[in-house]
Formats: C-alpha cells, structure tokens, sequence
C-alpha cells in the first residue's frame, strides 16, 4: 500500500512540472504569471521557476506537437544532453 502511494504521489508531481511548463512555456505571447502560479500552487516565485527542467519542456513538446512558445526556454549550449 505504501508503495502504491510513493508511486501516485511520484507522479502527481510529475504531472505538475509538466503543467508548470506547459502553461510558462507554450502559452503564446501571454504566459501565466509567475506570481499568480506560485499562490495558486502554494510554491514561492523561485519555486515555480526551479519547478521544472528541460525535461519536462520535451515532454510537453512532444504531447502538444509543437516548440515552446516563451523565450524563457533555452536550449542546452552545444555538447551538451538535455536529462
């Protein structure tokens, strides 16, 4: 039973870090404020930024069929991977 809880909890945060960077990164020239996301996920403004990585940007990507909207993603510099 425990497990099965690590595993729902594990992947309900996964699944908030993929919302974090849909609505930050492919929300057109509008993206949600960084303020009103941290109060309405209880998370201070560094948080919210620090929430998620390229990773979950990728992701995202690839379940909306298209790059990211915001200037606030970076693609990682030459020679390096993306985790």
């Amino acid at each position: 039973m425990e497990r099965k809880a690590v595993s729902r909890k594990e992947a309900a945060e996964t699944e908030i870090r993929q919302l974090l960077a849909c609505v930050r990164e492919f929300h057109g020239d509008r993206p949600y404020k960084i303020e009103a996301l941290a109060e309405a996920g209880g998370m201070s403004v560094s948080g919210i930024r620090t929430a998620y990585k390229d990773g979950e940007v990728d992701t995202v990507a690839l379940r909306v069929g298209r790059k990211p909207d915001s200037r606030r993603f970076r693609p990682p510099a030459a020679g390096t991977t993306r985790s």
